[in-house]
């Protein structure tokens, strides 16, 4: 095991020289993970290819240009969210000039998942360094190539003594919580992101937890192309043999289209994988065999009829795409995230009757669809369904909007980042007043604010209407200086007329 408090104290050292502070260092870091990436393209399609039998495509649109879109965002935006925010001023603090400040919280603990072992660790990784921070990354030990890779690339590219990397199991991760970072920063599973939640809470100190639920989609009656809607599920159900956090584990519709979509997403896997998926070069594998079996276990507890696939094959990591029809409730693959190419077609009357199951069978899920072409239905659902994310029309694609935030409520997580809001999470808000000495008068320093206040009652009187009635003044620019002074002045002459 390499000797991780010593690694995290060498980076506490680091970061308490200022190094990475500078707008340069952060910008020339983020442009070394973009490179990184890019000019060893070939080398992480290789290598998730071993660990999760990715497709090439898969591999580079859900991968390797999700991370250079993230940091590009970040390039282009950088130097101007680092600049201090002005803010107004209250009226007693005055003359003063108020400000946020965006500052590094320290030393950054950086832990990736398994599924997308590449975007979803360098994402976060650049969002760190964006905001100035030390990072020790942990790669997802399940996807051994890809971790291996990471670890001899970081090193190369990025600044040794600010972005260290640790590979490993449990033993490694458990040694990892017990160290003093200063945010911690997850993606994965409930049960482990509850593990990293107290170790977080144990120091009082931040974190953000990527995690994932039962994601719902509900398919109204008003729908323009039923064709579209299931090609469109089809494709979130089985892009990475649906290891996705975002995608639906089953779909709700109203009864004039149930039949017919079930169909049509019986039929669209027939057309992107054809008779055997199993032998597409187009679909991707299970993390490892006890996955396989885990949904071999769910599927064998009622799981309602099987329109199409079922197939398991736990020594080949296979899976195959499987739509399953009116599956029960109290059934075993609707009381858990699936987190493989599943989903069940539940049928309803009405909306209502949508709402109220999706609310039922999820609590607070990370991604939640709408197919229909009435907005009153859409926001109705929105309204209705409380979610991380939500989409109408349309699965899987808010992770890839870099202007929006990305993240969970409730049990599917806690905390979001994606562009500017990488940076802001990342970032200690700290709050800076700076009062000016330099002016002795009743208006600048007014005498309402010291004792003695027992024996002057009309000090009390004046120092609550001030606070009652003075205005925020303006951050501090050309006429927000002039409004300061003739307000300045103001005060100070009414203190000189009616003070005795």
């Amino acid at each position: 095991m390499a000797d991780i408090p010593k690694m995290v104290s060498d980076l506490r050292r680091t970061f308490d020289t200022g190094v990475t502070r500078p707008y340069k260092w952060r910008y020339n870091q983020i442009k070394a993970v973009s490179r990184m990436v890019t000019e060893h393209e070939e080398e992480w399609v290789a290598a998730l290819a071993v660990d999760l039998q990715k497709p090439a495509c898969e591999a580079i649109m859900g991968e390797v240009c999700n991370v250079t879109a993230a940091a590009g965002i970040l390039l282009k935006n950088l130097k101007s969210w680092m600049q201090h925010e002005a803010v107004s001023c209250f009226g007693l603090l005055v003359p003063a000039s108020c400000e946020i400040r965006h500052e590094p919280y320290g030393v950054v603990l950086v832990i990736g998942p398994y599924n997308y072992p590449v975007q979803l660790t360098l994402k976060p990784l650049v969002g760190a360094l964006s905001a100035g921070n030390c990072v020790l990354v942990k790669p997802s030990e399940m996807t051994p190539q890809t971790s291996k890779l990471l670890a001899r690339l970081i090193p190369q590219y990025l600044d040794k003594e600010c972005i260290k990397v640790v590979e490993g199991g449990v033993p490694e991760t458990q040694a990892l919580l017990a160290q003093p970072f200063d945010f911690f920063f997850f993606t994965g599973s409930h049960r482990v992101g509850k593990i990293v939640a107290v170790a977080a809470a144990e120091k009082l100190k931040p974190y953000v937890l990527e995690l994932g639920g039962k994601n719902a989609a509900i398919v109204d009656e008003s729908v323009e192309s039923l064709n579209v809607v299931a090609k469109r599920l089809a494709w979130a159900l089985s892009y990475n043999c649906g290891q996705s956090c975002v995608k639906p584990d089953y779909v709700v519709v109203l009864r004039k289209n149930s039949d017919k979509l079930k169909q049509k997403l019986v039929k669209c896997f027939n057309d992107f994988f054809g008779d055997k998926p199993i032998d597409s070069p187009d679909f991707a594998r299970q993390i490892n065999k006890n996955a396989c079996l885990r949904i071999q276990k769910l599927l064998s507890d009622n799981p309602g009829e099987v329109l199409c696939g079922g197939e398991v094959v736990p020594e080949d990591r296979y899976v195959a795409p499987t739509i399953l029809s009116e599956t029960p409730k109290t059934s075993a693959i609707m009381q858990e995230e699936i987190f493989g190419p599943i989903c069940s077609v539940i049928t309803v009357d009405t909306i209502d009757e949508a709402i109220a199951y999706v609310n039922e069978m999820s609590d607070k899920p990370l991604a939640f669809y709408v197919f229909s072409s009435r907005s009153a239905v859409i926001e109705k659902c929105f309204s209705k369904v409380q979610s991380g994310g939500a989409i109408s029309n349309d699965v899987l694609m808010a992770p890839v909007v870099p202007n929006m935030p990305f993240g969970g409520l409730g049990s599917s997580g806690d905390g979001f980042y994606q562009g500017r809001y990488s940076f802001e999470t990342f970032s200690h808000k700290r709050s800076v007043v700076r009062k000016h000495m330099s002016f002795d008068n009743p208006a600048c320093d007014p005498v309402v604010r010291y004792p003695p206040f027992v024996s002057s009652p009309l000090k009390q009187k004046v120092f609550r209407f001030l606070a009652d009635n003075l205005p925020l003044f303006p951050p501090i620019t050309m006429s927000g200086t002039l409004y300061v002074l003739f307000v300045i002045f103001l005060i100070w002459h009414l203190l000189q007329v009616y003070w005795k």
